[in-house]
Protein backbone atom coordinates (compact mmCIF):
# COMPACT_ATOMS: atom_id res chain seq x y z
CA UNK A 1 0.00 0.00 0.00
CA UNK A 2 1.47 3.66 -1.15
CA UNK A 3 1.22 6.04 2.16
CA UNK A 4 0.71 9.75 0.62
CA UNK A 5 2.23 12.55 2.65
CA UNK A 6 0.05 13.11 5.78
CA UNK A 7 -1.00 16.64 5.05
CA UNK A 8 -4.51 16.74 6.49
CA UNK A 9 -3.10 16.11 10.20
CA UNK A 10 -0.29 18.76 9.53
CA UNK A 11 -2.62 20.67 8.30
CA UNK A 12 -4.93 20.57 11.66
CA UNK A 13 -1.72 20.42 13.94
CA UNK A 14 -0.88 23.94 12.05
CA UNK A 15 -4.33 26.19 12.32
CA UNK A 16 -4.04 27.19 15.84
CA UNK A 17 -0.24 28.32 15.89
CA UNK A 18 0.11 32.18 15.31
CA UNK A 19 1.88 33.74 12.80
CA UNK A 20 6.04 34.81 13.75
CA UNK A 21 7.69 36.14 11.03
CA UNK A 22 11.89 36.60 12.09
CA UNK A 23 14.16 38.83 9.63
CA UNK A 24 16.83 37.11 9.51
CA UNK A 25 20.40 38.91 8.36
CA UNK A 26 24.20 39.20 9.28
CA UNK A 27 24.15 41.70 11.88
CA UNK A 28 25.11 40.75 15.51
CA UNK A 29 22.91 41.71 18.24
CA UNK A 30 19.06 40.98 18.95
CA UNK A 31 16.00 43.55 18.46
CA UNK A 32 12.37 42.81 18.67
CA UNK A 33 9.22 45.24 17.92
CA UNK A 34 5.56 44.68 17.68
CA UNK A 35 4.22 44.57 13.68
CA UNK A 36 1.12 45.55 12.26
CA UNK A 37 1.91 43.61 9.03
CA UNK A 38 1.18 40.21 10.35
CA UNK A 39 -2.58 41.50 10.76
CA UNK A 40 -2.17 41.98 14.43
CA UNK A 41 -0.91 38.22 15.69
CA UNK A 42 2.65 38.26 14.36
CA UNK A 43 5.80 39.36 15.95
CA UNK A 44 8.91 40.62 13.48
CA UNK A 45 12.54 40.31 15.43
CA UNK A 46 16.36 40.84 13.86
CA UNK A 47 18.09 37.13 14.27
CA UNK A 48 21.63 37.30 13.87
CA UNK A 49 21.04 32.99 13.44
CA UNK A 50 21.32 33.53 9.69
CA UNK A 51 21.25 30.10 7.63
CA UNK A 52 24.57 29.14 6.10
CA UNK A 53 22.39 28.67 2.18
CA UNK A 54 20.46 31.60 2.98
CA UNK A 55 18.81 34.94 4.51
CA UNK A 56 15.34 35.84 4.67
CA UNK A 57 12.36 36.07 6.21
CA UNK A 58 11.07 32.69 8.23
CA UNK A 59 7.85 32.07 8.66
CA UNK A 60 5.99 28.97 10.91
CA UNK A 61 2.87 28.05 11.79
CA UNK A 62 -0.05 29.28 9.36
CA UNK A 63 0.23 32.04 7.53
CA UNK A 64 -3.02 33.46 4.74
CA UNK A 65 -3.05 35.48 1.82
CA UNK A 66 -0.02 38.30 2.88
CA UNK A 67 2.97 39.21 0.24
CA UNK A 68 6.30 38.94 1.93
CA UNK A 69 8.42 40.60 -0.34
CA UNK A 70 11.71 38.83 0.60
CA UNK A 71 12.97 35.37 0.62
CA UNK A 72 11.53 32.77 3.17
CA UNK A 73 12.95 30.41 5.40
CA UNK A 74 11.31 27.43 6.72
CA UNK A 75 12.59 26.73 9.96
CA UNK A 76 14.32 23.06 10.79
CA UNK A 77 12.13 20.76 12.42
CA UNK A 78 9.10 23.20 12.26
CA UNK A 79 5.77 23.22 9.84
CA UNK A 80 4.83 25.86 7.83
CA UNK A 81 1.39 26.21 6.05
CA UNK A 82 1.13 28.94 3.42
CA UNK A 83 -2.57 29.40 2.38
CA UNK A 84 -3.22 32.16 -0.67
CA UNK A 85 0.52 33.70 0.08
CA UNK A 86 2.58 35.25 -2.37
CA UNK A 87 6.53 35.37 -2.13
CA UNK A 88 8.20 37.55 -3.85
CA UNK A 89 11.53 35.53 -3.85
CA UNK A 90 13.03 32.17 -3.33
CA UNK A 91 11.33 29.70 -0.43
CA UNK A 92 14.27 27.97 1.66
CA UNK A 93 12.97 24.45 3.41
CA UNK A 94 15.45 23.32 6.45
CA UNK A 95 16.31 20.17 7.55
CA UNK A 96 13.32 18.74 8.83
CA UNK A 97 10.64 21.24 8.21
CA UNK A 98 7.68 20.76 6.38
CA UNK A 99 6.17 23.01 3.78
CA UNK A 100 2.58 22.70 3.16
CA UNK A 101 1.24 25.51 0.30
CA UNK A 102 -2.55 25.92 -0.83
CA UNK A 103 -2.16 27.86 -3.61
CA UNK A 104 0.50 30.20 -3.11
CA UNK A 105 2.26 32.06 -5.85
CA UNK A 106 6.43 31.82 -5.67
CA UNK A 107 7.86 34.12 -7.86
CA UNK A 108 11.61 32.57 -7.24
CA UNK A 109 12.45 28.77 -6.70
CA UNK A 110 12.04 26.30 -3.69
CA UNK A 111 14.58 24.52 -2.26
CA UNK A 112 14.53 21.90 0.29
CA UNK A 113 17.68 20.25 1.84
CA UNK A 114 16.76 17.16 4.51
CA UNK A 115 13.59 18.28 4.27
CA UNK A 116 10.25 16.22 5.73
CA UNK A 117 8.06 17.34 3.33
CA UNK A 118 6.67 19.58 0.26
CA UNK A 119 3.77 19.93 -0.31
CA UNK A 120 2.34 22.44 -3.01
CA UNK A 121 -1.39 22.18 -3.93
CA UNK A 122 -4.74 23.74 -4.86
CA UNK A 123 -2.72 25.90 -8.06
CA UNK A 124 -0.22 26.85 -6.87
CA UNK A 125 2.67 28.54 -9.37
CA UNK A 126 6.24 28.81 -9.08
CA UNK A 127 8.11 30.44 -11.37
CA UNK A 128 11.61 29.01 -10.92
CA UNK A 129 12.55 25.31 -10.09
CA UNK A 130 11.32 22.73 -7.29
CA UNK A 131 14.84 21.46 -6.07
CA UNK A 132 15.01 18.55 -3.00
CA UNK A 133 17.92 16.84 -1.56
CA UNK A 134 17.78 14.06 1.14
CA UNK A 135 14.34 15.41 1.81
CA UNK A 136 11.83 12.90 2.21
CA UNK A 137 8.78 13.45 -0.04
CA UNK A 138 8.11 16.13 -2.42
CA UNK A 139 4.33 16.37 -3.61
CA UNK A 140 2.73 18.72 -6.52
CA UNK A 141 -0.72 18.43 -7.19
CA UNK A 142 -4.09 19.96 -7.88
CA UNK A 143 -3.15 21.90 -11.02
CA UNK A 144 -0.12 23.52 -9.36
CA UNK A 145 2.17 24.65 -12.11
CA UNK A 146 6.09 24.48 -11.65
CA UNK A 147 7.50 26.67 -14.77
CA UNK A 148 11.10 25.70 -14.38
CA UNK A 149 12.57 21.88 -13.55
CA UNK A 150 11.71 19.14 -10.49
CA UNK A 151 14.77 17.66 -9.36
CA UNK A 152 14.58 15.27 -6.13
CA UNK A 153 18.42 13.31 -5.49
CA UNK A 154 19.21 11.10 -2.14
CA UNK A 155 15.36 10.81 -0.98
CA UNK A 156 15.73 8.51 1.89
CA UNK A 157 12.17 7.78 2.12
CA UNK A 158 10.62 4.44 3.50
CA UNK A 159 9.23 2.38 0.85
CA UNK A 160 5.90 3.32 1.84
CA UNK A 161 6.02 6.54 1.37
CA UNK A 162 5.96 8.99 -1.72
CA UNK A 163 9.27 10.21 -2.19
CA UNK A 164 8.11 12.06 -5.45
CA UNK A 165 4.17 12.09 -6.17
CA UNK A 166 3.42 14.78 -9.10
CA UNK A 167 -0.04 14.37 -10.10
CA UNK A 168 -3.11 16.20 -12.09
CA UNK A 169 -0.48 19.48 -12.54
CA UNK A 170 2.01 21.12 -15.23
CA UNK A 171 6.11 21.15 -15.05
CA UNK A 172 7.08 23.02 -18.07
CA UNK A 173 10.95 22.07 -17.87
CA UNK A 174 12.20 18.22 -16.74
CA UNK A 175 11.35 16.10 -14.04
CA UNK A 176 14.18 14.14 -12.69
CA UNK A 177 14.35 11.77 -9.76
CA UNK A 178 17.76 10.34 -8.98
CA UNK A 179 19.30 7.73 -6.56
CA UNK A 180 16.41 8.22 -4.07
CA UNK A 181 14.35 5.60 -2.29
CA UNK A 182 10.41 5.59 -1.65
CA UNK A 183 7.65 6.05 -4.13
CA UNK A 184 8.19 7.74 -7.26
CA UNK A 185 4.91 8.63 -8.88
CA UNK A 186 4.23 10.99 -12.06
CA UNK A 187 0.24 11.18 -12.94
CA UNK A 188 -2.13 13.00 -15.30
CA UNK A 189 0.78 15.98 -15.62
CA UNK A 190 2.05 18.15 -18.60
CA UNK A 191 6.01 17.87 -18.53
CA UNK A 192 7.50 20.34 -20.70
CA UNK A 193 11.12 18.53 -21.34
CA UNK A 194 11.86 15.33 -20.40
CA UNK A 195 11.15 12.54 -17.59
CA UNK A 196 14.05 10.83 -15.85
CA UNK A 197 14.32 8.46 -13.42
CA UNK A 198 17.91 6.87 -12.32
CA UNK A 199 19.35 4.85 -10.22
CA UNK A 200 16.50 4.65 -7.79
CA UNK A 201 16.72 2.11 -4.43
CA UNK A 202 13.58 0.77 -4.38
CA UNK A 203 10.31 2.03 -6.06
CA UNK A 204 7.56 1.32 -6.84
CA UNK A 205 7.72 3.68 -9.58
CA UNK A 206 4.02 4.75 -11.73
CA UNK A 207 4.71 6.93 -14.68
CA UNK A 208 1.46 6.69 -16.19
CA UNK A 209 -1.35 9.07 -18.46
CA UNK A 210 0.99 11.86 -18.78
CA UNK A 211 2.06 14.18 -21.80
CA UNK A 212 5.62 14.43 -22.07
CA UNK A 213 7.31 17.02 -24.34
CA UNK A 214 10.89 15.39 -24.45
CA UNK A 215 12.04 12.06 -23.53
CA UNK A 216 10.96 9.47 -21.09
CA UNK A 217 13.90 8.00 -19.72
CA UNK A 218 13.90 5.51 -16.89
CA UNK A 219 17.62 3.75 -16.42
CA UNK A 220 18.79 1.35 -13.66
CA UNK A 221 16.29 1.31 -10.84
CA UNK A 222 15.14 -1.12 -8.62
CA UNK A 223 11.62 -2.44 -7.95
CA UNK A 224 8.39 -2.52 -9.62
CA UNK A 225 7.85 0.35 -11.98
CA UNK A 226 5.11 0.55 -14.63
CA UNK A 227 5.28 2.95 -17.59
CA UNK A 228 1.43 2.94 -19.46
CA UNK A 229 -0.58 5.26 -21.10
CA UNK A 230 1.68 8.10 -21.83
CA UNK A 231 1.92 10.79 -24.99
CA UNK A 232 6.09 10.99 -25.52
CA UNK A 233 7.40 13.49 -27.88
CA UNK A 234 10.84 12.32 -27.73
CA UNK A 235 12.17 8.77 -27.01
CA UNK A 236 11.24 6.37 -24.64
CA UNK A 237 14.00 4.57 -22.93
CA UNK A 238 13.94 1.82 -20.18
CA UNK A 239 17.44 -0.17 -19.29
CA UNK A 240 19.09 -1.94 -16.65
CA UNK A 241 16.51 -2.03 -14.58
CA UNK A 242 15.33 -4.81 -11.95
CA UNK A 243 12.50 -6.07 -12.44
CA UNK A 244 11.90 -5.70 -16.03
CA UNK A 245 9.48 -2.55 -16.31
CA UNK A 246 6.13 -2.84 -17.49
CA UNK A 247 5.82 -0.81 -20.52
CA UNK A 248 2.12 -0.62 -22.24
CA UNK A 249 -0.20 1.40 -24.63
CA UNK A 250 2.18 4.48 -24.99
CA UNK A 251 2.69 6.95 -28.10
CA UNK A 252 6.04 7.52 -28.70
CA UNK A 253 7.11 10.29 -31.17
CA UNK A 254 10.66 9.13 -31.23
CA UNK A 255 12.09 5.91 -30.46
CA UNK A 256 11.12 2.79 -28.44
CA UNK A 257 14.05 1.26 -26.57
CA UNK A 258 13.68 -1.50 -24.61
CA UNK A 259 16.37 -3.76 -22.67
Amino acid sequence: MVTRPFWHTKLAAAAGIFLVLVITNGCSGDSSADSNDAGGNGSLSVSENTPAMASGVELEGEIGADTIDDDVIIPADRTTVLNGTTVEGNVFVDGGAELIALGVRIDGNVKADGAQLVDLSRQSTVDGDLQAERTDSVVVREDTLISGNVQITEAPSPEDVAALWIDSSQVDGDVQAEKSSGHLFTIDTHIGGNLQFAKNATGAYDITDNRIEGDLQFFKNQGVGTIIGNDVGGNLQSKENFPQTTIENNIVDGDLEVE
